[in-house]
């Protein structure tokens, strides 16, 4: 009888489903807002907003080479010795600002996941400038709750350029 029991137990563990914590409602739509915002603050050249989706500590911001991408600059350049590179928010926003054309990021296949205190953020995305897309890759950010406000903590994202490997057909946007 104990064996049958005990078999028994392990059979409903074993079917049982382990799943993430949800994300609550509230949170999701208001983490969804930061990714809106990111995207019409670029668009929309608003460094103000831009500014206000980040946390006031040093954010981490650090871009990743894909291979073909890092095969062909270290092609022109065989002084260079990482396949990343450091920014900042300040440094992307003032890089859009000096544009003179239209500039966009677009995202698809957002995930978001995480609690009502952090979050992480994943996603697909591809950036365009006047309307010609310059690179692609996945990306990433870290946030917290601080004072009942998402704040983006770290943006890390892979780089390849549409002139050197083009985003495959499934994944374009």
């Amino acid at each position: 009888m104990k064996t049958l029991l005990f078999t028994a137990f392990i059979a409903v563990l074993l079917g049982t489903k382990v799943s993430a914590q949800q994300i609550d409602p509230q949170s999701r739509k208001e983490l969804e807002k930061v990714v809106e915002d990111f995207s019409s603050s670029i668009i929309e050249k608003d460094s103000v907003k831009f500014y206000r989706l980040f946390h006031e500590a040093p954010v981490v911001w650090i871009g990743v080479d894909k291979e073909k991408s890092h095969l062909h600059f270290l092609s022109k350049d065989k002084n260079l010795k990482n396949n990343f590179f450091k920014d900042s928010p300040a440094g992307f926003i003032r890089g859009i600002l000096s544009e003179q054309g239209e500039e966009e990021e677009k995202f698809y296949n957002v995930k978001i996941e995480g609690d009502e205190r952090i979050a992480a953020i994943t996603f697909d995305y591809s950036y365009w400038s006047n309307k010609k897309k310059q690179n692609w890759g996945k990306e990433s950010w870290a946030l917290i709750r601080a004072n009942g406000q998402w704040k983006i903590t770290s943006v890390l994202f892979s780089v390849e350029m549409e002139n050197i490997a083009p985003e495959p057909q499934g994944l374009q946007r």
